[in-house]
C-alpha cells in the first residue's frame, strides 16, 4: 500500500508540469524566471536514448530567446551542413543551409540536450523530481491534486501535460487522435573510422524511409520510420529485417558504412497525432502531447519550444481562461497546415506504391495515411 504525504498539500504549486522534455523544461524555466512557483516531473532519469535528434537552423534564434544557445554546442550538438535524399527520384539531391540566416542544421543528443533542459529549469527554481510520474486529480472549486509515484501529494492550481506522443491523460480529460501508424526502428552506433558524414541523410524504401545523423561525439543513429504492422516482433528477426532493409538504401547505406554493426535496436513511437480535448480551465497539453508531426517535419523541437513560450506568455497576462482557448486555435492552425504539407511531401514519392520487395515490405500511400484526412480538420477534430 503507497503511503500518501500530505504536509507538503498547505503551499499549492502555480503550475505541475509532468513531463521534462523540451517543452515542459522550457516552460518550467520561463516559468520560475518569472517567480511562478513550478513543479516538473519526468518519469524518467535521463538514463536512456532518445530519439529526436534533427532540428533546422531556426532552433538557433528559438533558443537565444531563452537563453539557452549553448545547448546548440558540444557535447549536446553538432552543426548538421545540408540535407541529402533520395525521395521521389532515383538520383541523391543535395539541400544546402548555406541560404538559412540562422546557419547549419543541427543533429542533438537528446538524452543530453533534454537533461540539460531539465537542469536549466530547476538551476532557475523549478521543483525538479525525476524517477516519478504524476497523476493528476481535480478539485471541486479549482486546480488539482498531483499525487506522485513517490507517495507525495501536492496542489497546483494549473496542470500541464508535456509527456510527448506517447502519454497518457493521467487524470487529465485529454483525447488524442493518431493519423498513421508509424514506428521508428533505430540503431545508434559508434563510428570504426575517424570521420562521419555530417550531413542529415534521408531516403525513401520500399515500406518506409530512413535518416541518418552524425551525433555529438563519435556516434551516429540511422532510423527506420515504417508501419508498426511490418515490424518483426522477434529481437533477431527484427535485426535481420533492419538490416535487410537498409541494404536497398544507397546515400543511407554509405553513410552508415563507416558505423560498427548494431547489436540492439530501439523501437519508438512515431505516429503522427494530435490532441483532440487538449485544454481546459486549469489544465493544457503542449508539446508533442498536444500536436506530434511526422519525424521528417523537423518541426517538433521548434513547435515544442514555441508552445512553452506561448503558454509562458498568455500566464503572464493572467489570462489563464483565455489559454485554453488560445492552444485550441494553434492546435486547429497547425494540424490543418501540417496535413496539407504532409500530403505535398509524401505524393512526391510514387516510386513504391503496390510493390512487394523480397523482405515483405509494401510502400504505403502516404499521400493518405489515415482515410480521415479526407473529411477535412473540422470532421477530424468533431470526431
Amino acid at each position: 500500500m503507497v503511503t500518501i504525504t500530505l504536509s507538503a498539500m498547505d503551499e499549492p504549486y502555480d503550475l505541475a508540469i509532468a513531463g521534462a522534455g523540451p517543452t515542459g523544461s522550457v516552460l518550467a524555466l520561463l516559468a520560475a524566471r518569472a517567480h511562478y512557483r513550478v513543479l516538473l516531473v519526468e518519469k524518467s532519469r535521463f538514463d536512456k536514448p532518445r530519439l529526436g535528434e534533427t532540428a533546422p537552423p531556426e532552433l538557433r534564434p528559438v533558443l537565444t530567446r531563452v537563453g539557452l544557445e549553448h545547448l546548440l554546442q558540444a557535447p549536446f550538438s553538432r552543426d548538421a551542413p545540408e540535407v541529402l535524399s533520395v525521395w521521389g527520384g532515383d538520383e541523391p539531391v543535395t539541400r544546402p543551409h548555406i541560404f538559412s540566416p540562422y546557419g547549419s542544421a543541427f543533429h542533438l543528443d537528446r538524452r543530453a540536450f533534454d537533461q540539460a533542459l531539465a537542469i536549466a529549469a530547476r538551476d532557475a527554481g523549478a521543483d525538479l523530481r525525476l524517477g516519478s510520474s504524476a497523476r493528476f486529480v481535480a478539485q471541486p472549486s479549482s486546480g488539482y491534486v498531483v499525487q506522485l509515484s513517490t507517495g507525495e501529494r501536492v496542489r497546483s492550481r494549473l496542470a500541464v501535460l508535456a509527456t510527448g506522443r506517447v502519454g497518457g491523460s493521467i487524470g487529465l480529460p485529454y483525447l488524442r487522435r493518431y493519423l498513421d501508424n508509424n514506428i521508428a526502428v533505430a540503431a545508434r552506433c559508434s563510428s570504426c573510422t575517424p570521420q562521419f558524414d555530417g550531413r542529415t541523410v534521408i531516403e525513401a524504401v520500399p515500406g518506409g524511409w530512413f535518416y541518418h545523423a552524425a551525433l555529438p561525439g563519435n556516434e551516429s543513429i540511422t532510423v527506420f520510420i515504417t508501419s508498426a504492422t511490418l515490424v518483426p516482433s522477434e529481437r533477431r528477426a527484427r535485426l535481420r529485417w533492419w538490416l535487410e532493409a537498409l541494404a536497398r538504401t544507397s546515400v543511407v547505406r554509405n553513410a552508415f558504412s563507416s558505423c560498427c554493426l548494431p547489436e540492439n535496436l530501439l523501437v519508438a513511437d512515431a505516429r503522427a497525432s494530435f490532441a483532440r480535448s487538449g485544454s481546459g480551465a486549469c489544465w493544457i497539453a503542449v508539446g508533442d502531447a498536444r500536436v506530434a508531426p511526422d519525424p521528417l517535419s523537423g518541426q517538433g523541437i521548434i513547435w515544442a519550444i514555441d508552445d512553452a513560450s506561448l503558454a509562458m506568455e498568455v500566464l503572464a497576462s493572467r489570462e489563464r481562461r483565455g489559454l485554453a482557448q488560445t492552444m485550441q486555435a494553434r492546435t486547429e492552425r497547425d494540424v490543418g497546415a501540417y496535413l496539407v504539407e504532409r500530403s505535398h511531401v509524401y505524393s512526391h514519392e510514387q516510386r513504391f506504391k503496390g510493390k512487394v520487395t523480397p523482405i515483405g515490405i509494401q510502400f504505403p500511400d502516404l499521400s493518405v495515411s489515415s482515410s480521415n484526412e479526407t473529411f477535412g480538420l473540422a470532421q477530424i477534430m468533431a470526431e
